[in-house]
């Protein structure tokens, strides 16, 4: 594992903190490559022990602290604001940046994206123009279509014109609500409990000061601009057929509709002709599968996608 702060964007405006994972054995041979985009409100720290699991078994894996987020922000007050000049293509090039500096370090073997939910979004917005720098993509903890974004949108760009900095806790307290209240069994009375059956990581979650933090209005209005690029229904229509997906979501995520969301995704797009979608949907489990007390389940179903997809090559 390796920690170094000189990646810059594209357009040199800021650091990305990162970190890149190896096998703890050097003999271990690297047979694939691995790119972790996190989601809304948490830091790439919270991917480490997965990220090593993958290392430690031949997948070199980068995770990042994305613009308003973890490490990357120069300031507490930076948290959840991703820039005034063109948030979106900020976050978009970012990946491409890192995807970059991942594959010059093993420039001889297959690479893989993954994003959850947030980053689930923004990967989708990366594959329309850039799928084929990749050997396969994994989301996590996605969504489909949801109607609620058109009518949100114009209103979060107001406010992100009006006060971009000021963070939003009425957006973010009703966005908890709303989540929770999907929840077949609440067994926690965190505003946080969507995220998690696991008490354990909801309390980890809590403590941790860099995640739960609240958007600002222009951290909204980024939020659902990627959702209303991303998640229509010819979002993929630019990806080669044979692309190679997988969709992972806890079949009690409320993001991704308790899983109905995440089986019509997979629906259309094999109607829309895409021959290599996998899903795998995880009993008990909400929007953070790899935080589950049943995480390993997740993390050896990821690490062997990626084996049989590696093969294909």
């Amino acid at each position: 594992m390796s920690n170094s702060d000189q990646i810059t964007s594209s357009d040199n405006t800021h650091y990305l903190h990162h970190t890149f994972f190896e096998p703890r054995d050097s003999d271990k041979k690297i047979t694939a490559t691995l790119l972790i985009v996190h989601g809304m409100s948490e830091h790439s720290g919270r991917y480490a022990d997965f990220a090593q699991f993958l290392a430690d078994n031949g997948i070199a894996v980068a995770t990042y602290d994305q613009l308003g987020h973890g490490q990357t922000v120069k300031t507490h007050a930076d948290l959840g604001f991703f820039g005034s000049e063109h948030p979106v293509q900020s976050l978009l090039k970012d990946v491409i940046v890192m995807a970059d500096s991942l594959k010059a370090r093993h420039p001889h073997v297959p690479h893989f994206v993954m994003g959850h939910s947030m980053g689930s979004f923004i990967v989708r917005n990366v594959l329309k123009h850039h799928a084929q720098d990749f050997s396969g993509a994994i989301l996590m903890g996605t969504a489909d279509a949801n109607p609620l974004t058109k009518v949100l949108l114009p209103i979060n760009k107001l406010l992100a014109k009006a006060a971009p900095r000021k963070p939003n806790a009425v957006f973010a307290k009703v966005m908890n609500k709303v989540l929770n209240s999907k929840l077949n069994n609440r067994t926690s009375d965190s505003q946080f409990a969507w995220i998690s059956e696991n008490p354990a990581n909801i309390a980890a979650y809590e403590a941790d000061p860099l995640t739960g933090f609240d958007f600002t209005n222009n951290g909204f209005m980024t939020l659902f601009t990627l959702m209303a690029t991303s998640l229509h229904k010819g979002w993929a229509t630019t990806i080669a057929k044979d692309f190679p997906m997988l969709f992972a979501s806890g079949k009690s995520d409320p993001i991704g509709d308790m899983g109905s969301g995440i089986r019509n995704i997979v629906s259309r797009l094999k109607k829309q002709n895409f021959n290599n979608v996998s899903v795998k949907l995880y009993p008990n489990m909400r929007h953070e599968p790899l935080h589950e007390q049943a995480n390993k389940v997740v993390y050896h179903d990821i690490l062997e996608w990626i084996d049989d997809n590696s093969s294909t090559v």
